[in-house]
C-alpha cells in the first residue's frame, strides 16, 4: 500500500490535515484530520509501499500501544484512505 501522488499532510493549528494538489485531484473536497498515530502511518506510506505487518511493527516501536489497539488504528486508517481514494494498493 502507498499514498497516491498529489496527497500530503500539513500541520495547521496543531492538527494534521490531509491536503491534495487540486491539479491532480480536482474532485477531492473532504477534510480528513489525522491523529499522531495516523500521521506516522501516513509517513510510512507516503514514500514507499508498506504492508499492514510492517505498519504494525513500526507503530509498536514508535508508540506505547498494545497490538490490539495498533491493529485497530491501522484498520481504521486504511479504511478511511480507501474510502477517499487516497490509497494505492
Amino acid at each position: 500500500m502507498k499514498i497516491k501522488q498529489g496527497f500530503s499532510i500539513k500541520k495547521e493549528n496543531g492538527e494534521n490535515i490531509v491536503v491534495c494538489d487540486k491539479s491532480i485531484h480536482n474532485d477531492f473536497n473532504t477534510i480528513i484530520l489525522l491523529s499522531d498515530t495516523s500521521a506516522y502511518l501516513w509517513e510510512l506510506l507516503q514514500n514507499k509501499d508498506s504492508t499492514k505487518e510492517q505498519m504494525l511493527n513500526e507503530l509498536l516501536k514508535k508508540f506505547d500501544i498494545s497490538t490490539v489497539l495498533a491493529l485497530s488504528d491501522i484498520d481504521v486508517f486504511i479504511k478511511t484512505l480507501k474510502e477517499n481514494g487516497i490509497l494505492e494498493e
